[in-house]
């Protein structure tokens, strides 16, 4: 008797002893990839609420590979740093013309890592390596979209280039939050075409919009129904593209409604409300 309970003694003092020598496993601690705020200005307070919020990061200043960085490749475009002066409008301007068009749901939803403002966004000539003058409202990666006029030009814009800037920031929204999987896609718009036999030829046929560098898909085509629902009204659309003779096979209003009816109902997102605007 005696012996069994040396032994046990002995087991345990074994277990005590071995458990006493093992490392506690601690968590690794992650350290966010940027810091707010990024300066001491009024509106600094305002971008860290808006992270506290939906999660994302409002950032006037980054680097290349922020703005660049794709997962496997660069965008083709580059971008200046936001204009310090001129944030507070670019915020404005953010809501005004896209955030509240969307709940909060589906903001903290679709909205991307980061939000990038700067005040010239211009796109790269793959043949000379250079960047085109002309410059853009908005870009994207998958993980963030940038505004492009976070500068003193946003006041000089015409009425007819805000509308123009508006259904840029959308496209370039939907782009990222569609590509990144967050959002999904009408699986009628899906599988009305086939884009391995669609050409510059025959888009009328299949009802594409989209293209992309030359390549036709059905992101590259999504974001060109966004571009039109959020720029155009649903009785303009009637009076042009919908015509037979614009839409002799009726795909066009099909992808239409179907992008349409879809997000309304998966999501309580009304895009041509935003058109009608």
């Amino acid at each position: 008797m005696k012996l069994k309970i040396l032994l046990h003694l002995l087991l345990v003092s074994t277990v005590v002893l071995s458990c006493k020598k093992d490392a506690v496993i601690q968590p690794d601690t992650l350290v966010p990839e940027y810091t707010l705020p990024q300066g001491n200005h009024d509106y600094d307070a305002r971008i860290v609420n808006f992270q506290h919020k939906y999660g994302c990061y409002i950032l006037y200043k980054f680097t290349d590979k922020d703005f660049q960085w794709n997962i496997t490749n660069l965008i083709p475009y580059v971008a200046d740093q936001g204009d310090e002066n001129y944030i507070t409008p670019a915020l404005n301007a953010l809501d005004t013309y896209l955030f509240h068009y969307y709940s909060d749901g589906f903001l903290k939803l679709a909205l991307p890592y980061k939000i990038i403002l700067s005040a010239r966004i211009r796109k790269v000539d793959p043949s000379s390596n250079d960047t085109l003058e002309t410059p853009l409202s908005s870009a994207s990666s998958f993980s963030h979209f940038a505004f492009g006029h976070a500068s003193s030009r946003l006041a000089t814009l015409s009425a007819d280039e805000l509308k123009q800037m508006k259904a840029d920031l959308h496209t370039e929204f939907w782009r990222q939050a569609v590509g990144t999987g967050k959002v999904g896609i009408s699986p009628i718009f899906a599988k009305s075409t086939d884009y391995s036999v669609v050409n510059q030829y025959n888009v009328k046929y299949y009802g594409v919009l989209g293209e992309q560098e030359g390549d036709y898909t059905v992101y590259s085509d999504l974001a060109g129904y966004i571009q039109l629902i959020t720029s155009t009204t649903a009785d303009q659309l009637e009076q042009t593209l919908f015509l037979p003779k614009n839409d002799p096979n009726g795909k066009y209003r099909l992808k239409y409604n179907a992008i349409v009816n879809y997000y309304k109902t998966i999501y309580g997102v009304d895009l041509q409300a935003i058109g009608a605007n």
